[in-house]
C-alpha cells in the first residue's frame, strides 16, 4: 500500500487491538468521529471479506487502519471507515488508505455484485480539511451534514407558533401514530425503519421524558413531533433525540414551534442546557434555528458519498 508502515488484513483477532487504537484517536483528536464508528458498529454490521486492514509501524504498534462495513445489498452500500495516529499523518498514508479501500470495494462488488452499481461513503469532520480533502480528491462528494446543536436555557427564549397548527403534549395513546410519521419522514432518506418494539422500549426507557416532548396536529392528525430524553452526559441538560414533521407540512415553521415546546418545558423542570441533533443535505435550515431560537453548533459532521 504504502511505504511508511507494515500492512496486513485484519482479522476478529485484532479487534481489542483496533479498540484500543480507536480510543487513543478519540483522546488525542477529541473528535466526533470515533461516535459515528460506533454507531455504525452498533448496527452489526460486519466488514466485507478482505476490506479490514491495519498498519503497524517499526515499533509494532498500530498505526493506521481501515474497513468497509456492508450496510445493504440492496441497493448495494458499503461504509469506509478508518484512521491514522497523528505522528503518520501528513506522510500520504491516509490517502493510501482510501485509494486502497476504494480499489478493494470495487474488486469486492465485482466478484459478489458484478455490475450493479457500489455505493460508497465515509464521514469527516466539519472544520478539520484533512479527510475531507482527501475523500474529495477520490470523487467523494458531501451527500448530507449532521449538526449537534446546543441551547443556553438561561438565555431569553420566544416560542414562535405555527399557524393553524395546534402544539401538544406527547401521549401513550399518540405512541403509534408517532411511530408511522417517524418511519415516513426518515425511510426516503436512507433510515431504518423502527419497529414498534424497539420504538415502545426507547418510550420506556428511564431517560424518556414525555413532559418534554410534544406533537403537531392538524385537526386530529398527528403531522409533527419532538421526543425528549435526558442528555446522557449532563444531568441539567435534555436532548431532542428524534424530531421530523410530515413532507406535506414543510416549510410551514412546525418544527421550530415544536423544538421551542421542548426548550420551554426543560427550562421550566430545571435544566440549563438543551440538545439537539440534525441531519440536512444542505445546512440551510441551521439559520433559523439560530435565528428563532438561539441553538448554536458544537459539532458537524458530513457524509461524503460516490458511486462507482
Amino acid at each position: 500500500m504504502e511505504p511508511h508502515l507494515r500492512w496486513r488484513l485484519l482479522g476478529s483477532h485484532d479487534a481489542p487491538e483496533i479498540e484500543s487504537f480507536r480510543a487513543q484517536l478519540e483522546a488525542l483528536d477529541n473528535s466526533v468521529l470515533s461516535g459515528m464508528t460506533a454507531a455504525i458498529l452498533d448496527r452489526d454490521l460486519l466488514p466485507a471479506t478482505g476490506l479490514a486492514v491495519g498498519g503497524w509501524d517499526a515499533y509494532s504498534s498500530l498505526s493506521a487502519f481501515g474497513a468497509g462495513f456492508l450496510a445493504s445489498t440492496d441497493p448495494l452500500r458499503m461504509y469506509l471507515m478508518g484512521g491514522v495516529h497523528p505522528v503518520h499523518r501528513h506522510m500520504m498514508v491516509g490517502t493510501a488508505l482510501l485509494k486502497w479501500q476504494i480499489e478493494r470495494a470495487k474488486a469486492w462488488r465485482d466478484e459478489n455484485h458484478p455490475g450493479v452499481p457500489l455505493w460508497l461513503g465515509c464521514y469527516a469532520e466539519v472544520g478539520r480539511p484533512g479527510l475531507e480533502g482527501v475523500a474529495r480528491r477520490q470523487g467523494f462528494e458531501p451527500e448530507r451534514y449532521y449538526y449537534d446543536l446546543h441551547r443556553d436555557l438561561g438565555q431569553p427564549l420566544v416560542v414562535p407558533d405555527a399557524d393553524g397548527i395546534s402544539i401538544a403534549g406527547f401521549l401513550p395513546a399518540d405512541a403509534e401514530e408517532v411511530r408511522v410519521l417517524h418511519n415516513l419522514c426518515f425511510k426516503p432518506i436512507g433510515g431504518a425503519e423502527v419497529q414498534a418494539e424497539e420504538w415502545n422500549q426507547r418510550l420506556a426507557d428511564v431517560g424518556f421524558r414525555p413532559e418534554w416532548s410534544f406533537v403537531a396536529r392538524d385537526g386530529d392528525r398527528i403531522v409533527g413531533y419532538a421526543m425528549s430524553v435526558v442528555d446522557d452526559g449532563d444531568p441539567c441538560g435534555g436532548w431532542t433525540e428524534r424530531f421530523g414533521v410530515h413532507p406535506d407540512y414543510r416549510r410551514r415553521g412546525i418544527s421550530l414551534a415544536l423544538l421551542g415546546s421542548c426548550l420551554r418545558s426543560m427550562r421550566t423542570s430545571g435544566c440549563t442546557e438543551a440538545g439537539l441533533g440534525i441531519d440536512t443535505p444542505d445546512g440551510l435550515g441551521l439559520s433559523r434555528l439560530a435565528r428563532e431560537l438561539g441553538y448554536t453548533t458544537r459539532d458537524a459532521v458530513a457524509l461524503l458519498s460516490k458511486v462507482v
